[in-house]
Formats: C-alpha cells, sequence, structure tokens
C-alpha cells in the first residue's frame, strides 16, 4: 500500500505497551520509521528533537492527555504543522469534535482496522508531502517578485492580473561606473560572481529599509518607497534616503563606485504585461527622471530632485548642485546632492 518514501518517521504516543506493539509492526511492515512515547511529556520532548512527520495519538494518558499534548503542539510553530492521528477507544461526539478543535487532520476509534488505519496514515501523510513539495516551489517562485508583492498575493491582497494604479512614490537608480569596461576585461565567471555578490549586497540593503526591489538590470539597480507599502510620502522619500547612502557606503567597502539618483512623485505602478506573462512594475516621467538624475550623477554621490529634497530636507542635509537640462524634459531641472 505504501509508495510513499521509506523515511518517513511516524511518532506513536500510547501508554499502553500492547499498543504500541501493534502499531509499530504494522508500520514497519509498510516502510516506515517509527518512534515511540508513553505520555504526551515525553512526546513533546521527542517532537522537539526530531520531528516526525506524522504522530498518531492516544487520548486518555497519564500527566498530559492528548487533547492538551496536541493543543501545545500546535501552539509551537515547530510542530504545528505535524500531522496528528487521535488513535482512541473514546467515540463521543463531543470527544471526537474535540480532537479536531485542537488541531487533529483525523479520527481513528480503537479497536482499529489495520487496512483503514494504514490508508490514513499514507493519505495524511502524502499530504503532507505534497505540502511541503509547493512550500518548496512557493520558496522558490518568491525569489522572483519583491518580498513585499509576494506577501501581498499570499495575503488576497493583490491579484495577479493585468492592473495599474497611481501611487506616490520615491523612486532610486543606481549603477556601477566603469562597469562595460571591467566586463571587457574580466572573466566572465569572475564578472558573474563578482556583480552577484555586490547585488547580493545592495538587496539586503534594500530590504532593510522595507524599499521595493524592482529589478536589476545589468549592473544597474531600482528601487522604490510607497508601494504596495507606505509609511507616508515623507518618511518613504527618508527611507529611500538612508538606504542610498548605506548603499553608498558598502559599495565604498567593496571598492566599487556607484552613480545614484532618486526622484519623488506620482507614478503608475502595477502589473503590466500579457495574461501569461506579467511584471509588476513602475512607470512614468518620476521613474525616468530618477534615472536621467542616476545619468547626471558623480562617482560615489546621490543626486536627487526638488521634489525628494523637500520631502527630506527636514531630516537630512543637501546642497545645491545647480539645473540640469535632461533628455525629454524641456525645462532645467533643480537638483541636489545628499551629504553623508
Amino acid at each position: 500500500m505504501n509508495q510513499l518514501p521509506d523515511n518517513f518517521r511516524i511518532l506513536i504516543v500510547d501508554d499502553t505497551p500492547k499498543n504500541i506493539q501493534v502499531l509499530g509492526t504494522l508500520l514497519k511492515q509498510e516502510g516506515y520509521q517509527i518512534n515511540v512515547a508513553r505520555n504526551g511529556l515525553q512526546a513533546l520532548d521527542i517532537v522537539a528533537k526530531a520531528p516526525p512527520d506524522l504522530i498518531l495519538l492516544d487520548v486518555m494518558m497519564p500527566e498530559l492527555d492528548g487533547f492538551e499534548t496536541c493543543r501545545r503542539l500546535k501552539q509551537d510553530a515547530a510542530s504545528r504543522d505535524i500531522p496528528v492521528i487521535f488513535l482512541t477507544a473514546r467515540t463521543e461526539t463531543e470527544d471526537i469534535v474535540q480532537g479536531f478543535d485542537v488541531g487533529a487532520v483525523d479520527y481513528v476509534t480503537k479497536p482499529f482496522n489495520p487496512p483503514e488505519l494504514l490508508s490514513r496514515v499514507h493519505t495524511h501523510l502524502a499530504l503532507q508531502a505534497a505540502r511541503a513539495k509547493l512550500q518548496a516551489l512557493s520558496l522558490k517562485l518568491s525569489k522572483y517578485l519583491p518580498p513585499q508583492v509576494y506577501d501581498s498575493i499570499f495575503a488576497g491582497k493583490t491579484d495577479a492580473r493585468i492592473e495599474s494604479y497611481t501611487r506616490d512614490l520615491t523612486v532610486m537608480f543606481s549603477d556601477i561606473v566603469g562597469f562595460t569596461e571591467r566586463a571587457e576585461k574580466v572573466d566572465h565567471r569572475e564578472l558573474t560572481r563578482w556583480l552577484n555578490n555586490y547585488l547580493n549586497e545592495m538587496a539586503q540593503i534594500c530590504a532593510r529599509h522595507g524599499g521595493t526591489l524592482d529589478k536589476f538590470v545589468g549592473d544597474s539597480v531600482i528601487v522604490f518607497f510607497g508601494d504596495p507599502e507606505s509609511r507616508g510620502i515623507r518618511e518613504d522619500a527618508v527611507a529611500c534616503a538612508r538606504m542610498a547612502l548605506e548603499m553608498q557606503q558598502r559599495a565604498r567597502a567593496l571598492n566599487i563606485d556607484i552613480r545614484i539618483g532618486i526622484c519623488s512623485g506620482e507614478c503608475t505602478v502595477g502589473n503590466f504585461g500579457s495574461d501569461e506573462r506579467m511584471e509588476y512594475t513602475i512607470l512614468g516621467k518620476v521613474v525616468n527622471t530618477a534615472a536621467r538624475l542616476e545619468q547626471h550623477s558623480e562617482p560615489g554621490r546621490i543626486l536627487i530632485s526638488e521634489s525628494t529634497r523637500a520631502r527630506i530636507e527636514a531630516e537630512m542635509r543637501c546642497e545645491p548642485r545647480g539645473p540640469i537640462q535632461v533628455k525629454g524634459i524641456d525645462r532645467p531641472l533643480a537638483t541636489y546632492w545628499i551629504l553623508d
């Protein structure tokens, strides 16, 4: 009957030696590995040291009965997802309901029918294996999305569909000075390791400050603040500026020169693309301006727009750089440096 991997481990919790012997023999014949506890306290200790894949739990036991044992298991983040099947002679409806209320997935009455018990054990282990597989896949997929977007989708706050809306954001662009020249001179494997190390450092800094990492484009890093979560437009701008300063400091420690540009204002944000392939990103004048500011910045410095300066000036020091003319914008832009 058992077509699951033979490394599944089942914990039998029962104070009757005869029951343990019968269950242990039956499950070992199916290829399962077995642990045994003779009371609830011993079961909790075993689970803490070596979590099983499933627990067969008697209700009537000394010191700590099955209901309280199950309740404590479900209160612990390390054991709450382990399926528990109650195995008991108590057949009153209120007992069965109480078993499900404290978190059990099934309820088998004694004397049990061996094929029925094995079928239930197999079913719940198969469900547990499928759940673990989905969790592993979900973790892999999460690496392709900003954490805030991933959390929003899985919390049911965001749908994976084509849609967009307007938000007031602060947007940062950065790139590595001299990256093209370096790419021409360095072996591609060494370049890959070096670049991925740098990008990993920048991503960690972004996460610490609560930014939404929009994308990596070669050596460029694009981050915005204000969606899908916002602390307020001023607070978002300050967080972005502080993130940029930390990125500059870390880049210097890595002997890397980077340029950074920041702009604030209304953007179109949402899912763009097709029904089969979409991307959560931002569009608009503010995005383009942030990119132009980065291009006009200097190695090791952060160039910001007037809109960003107005939001952060109460908490951060800035100095005028002077107006610049950028492609796609008719009038000159007032710009400022953020001071360390």
